[in-house]
């Protein structure tokens, strides 16, 4: 086998106008190659110069390939043919036809020297600004080499093909790719749910990649968590069955701001893995949900893209703190995005007709619940605020002062309220009660629970109204959307029957956005206790004796009166 001694990251492919009938060739003389971007690699600035090194030569109704005058000794030597000289194109196609995986690519990096050192004339095509492909035109009908001249990214390479008449292809890098999946016991997902406290894996995989003509490689990683994840600082590597050292293999470094958490992972002297080509490169890391987890159906993403060398016939140097970064732009990857869902329910307590009620407290139990945020709204006297409260302990923003407006409804028609969410974290084991009061707006909310099965207990009902008989239990679903860049769906359904205590949700909706609303009703009036047991039993023997008694005494009259 031959070995590519040159530096080549693009896609080689080999074409033969194998199939062209003789019509074909009568109606096109010539043909064109068109060469588009791909993968992310544009053809911008880029030269392409396509080399013919063999000839297509109509022979009665058929064709055959022949090999260049120039290029005769190259054939010969390199496939090391002999005898009769006659069938010596018949010879080189057959070989050329036989070659696959590295023998191809090793033929094409010398076929293409052996042309330049020919001196064949190449047809030539620069990429301008905007366009995504370039076009060669006006080729006669053969075997080609076409090389990237340019010296911007990606590298040089070499792209076989043949006219076909009209033949396309698309440049392809020896680029390093990265893939960011969660890991969930054996699955590794692009989307999970949880619950604020739950820890969640991830696994970043690449390869190393080939780095043929690199004397320095740069290799980072860079990672954007959203403010909803708090990063643990627990990275570990390894390339193929090697376990990498922090500090001394590679650097990790982060910043958290209001924005998120911004993690950078340089691998250090990253040349040295340069015989590896193609091993598993895996990354793994965690993180636990916190009290700034986005609520509903948008998700908290998390994101990775990975920097890298991509050109080696331009020499970039290092920072002089880190020599293992750039200090110029190199390559980058897409992003790649995972997510994760945390939903929250919202209690909304009212009379039979719908009225807001104060005063009541809820605890909630659950299987999936580690953490949560207990939110309401509360109504703070302010005579900047916009909100009147009125004689039954709600709140308006009806003016009282306005024409008309009833003003025997307002508790104060010269106090103002304004209005201001409060949110408390009740840390809460897996099964303990997490337990806090309606909010002046007579709603509470449990923020940061996941899928799962929860009861909620009502602990104190209003004043004036009866407290539930029992807790009623719900169950969340989850559906991962079908693109991360959907929202994620939640449900609710009753585990048990709520026995009319929770009803419809406000306006009508069990889930809005992704927050899950549940009306509690509370019916007014005084409930008196009752005996059960043996209590009422006794109660029914001494009525039945009763009766009995009185039937006796009403038969002995009668009998008396006879």
């Amino acid at each position: 086998m031959h070995n590519c001694k040159k530096p080549f990251a693009l896609f080689l492919a080999l074409l033969f106008v194998l199939s062209l009938g003789i019509t074909a060739f009568a109606e096109e003389q010539k043909g064109s190659i068109t060469i588009r971007e791909a993968n992310g690699v544009s053809v911008e600035d880029k030269t392409f110069q396509a080399y013919q090194v063999l000839d297509l030569t109509m022979v009665g109704s058929g064709y055959v390939y022949t090999v260049p005058e120039a290029l005769k000794s190259f054939y010969a030597g390199y496939f090391s043919l002999s005898g009769d000289l006659g069938d010596f194109d018949y010879q080189v196609t057959q070989k050329i036809s036989a070659l696959t995986g590295d023998d191809l690519f090793a033929f094409a990096a010398q076929v293409l020297a052996a042309a330049k050192a020919a001196g064949i004339t190449p047809a030539s095509v620069t990429g301008q600004d905007g366009e995504t492909y370039v076009k060669l035109n006006e080729l006669p009908l053969g075997y080609y080499v076409v090389e990237d001249t340019g010296e911007t990214a990606p590298v040089s390479a070499l792209v076989l093909t043949s006219t076909n008449p009209n033949a396309e292809v698309n440049i392809k890098a020896d680029l390093p790719v990265v893939d960011k999946k969660i890991v969930e016991g054996n699955a590794k997902v692009d989307t999970s749910n949880g619950a604020i406290g739950d820890v969640v894996s991830y696994e970043i995989t690449s390869q190393v990649p080939d780095m043929t003509g690199y004397t320095k490689y740069y290799f980072i990683l860079k990672d954007t968590m959203s403010p909803g994840l708090t990063f643990h600082q627990d990275v570990a590597i390894t390339i193929g069955n090697q376990a990498l050292t922090k500090d001394t293999d590679f650097s990790v470094t982060y910043e958290t701001t209001s924005g998120g958490t911004e993690i950078e992972i340089v691998f250090k002297n990253f040349i040295r893995y340069q015989e590896q080509k193609g091993s598993a490169i895996t990354v793994t890391y965690s993180a636990t949900i916190n009290e700034n987890a986005v609520i509903g159906t948008a998700g908290n993403p998390n994101l990775v893209t990975l920097m890298y060398s991509n050109n080696p016939n331009k020499e970039v140097g290092g920072e002089p703190d880190n020599p293992d970064k750039p200090l110029t732009p190199v390559g980058q990857t897409p992003q790649e995005e995972v997510r994760t869902y945390v939903t929250g329910l919202a209690l909304i307590k009212v009379d039979p007709e719908g009225n807001r009620l104060t005063g009541a407290e809820f605890s909630i139990t659950g299987n999936k619940l580690n953490k949560v945020l207990v939110r309401k709204d509360v109504f703070t006297p302010d005579e900047t605020g916009s909100y009147w409260r009125l004689s039954d302990g709600t709140y308006t923003t009806q003016d009282p002062l306005a024409e008309g407006v009833d003003q025997s409804l307002y508790e104060n028609v010269n106090e103002k309220y304004r209005q201001e969410s409060v949110t408390e974290v009740k840390e809460a084991l897996l099964g303990v009660n997490a337990t806090a009061a309606v909010g002046d707006d007579g709603v509470l909310r449990f923020d940061g629970l996941a899928a799962g099965d929860y009861e909620i207990t009502e602990l104190r009902s209003p004043a004036g109204y009866n407290l539930l008989e029992k807790p009623f239990k719900i169950t969340i679903g989850w559906t991962a959307p079908d693109q991360i860049s959907n929202p994620c769906v939640w449900t609710v359904s009753d585990t048990e029957a709520t026995q009319g205590y929770a009803t419809s949700l406000e306006s009508g909706a069990r889930i809005q956005d992704g927050l899950i609303q549940i009306q509690v009703e509370n019916q007014s009036g005084t409930q008196l206790p009752e005996t059960g047991g043996i209590g009422t039993t006794l109660f029914y023997i001494v009525g039945g004796l009763l009766m009995t008694t009185a039937a006796v005494l009403l038969i002995t009259r009668k009998s008396l009166s006879l």
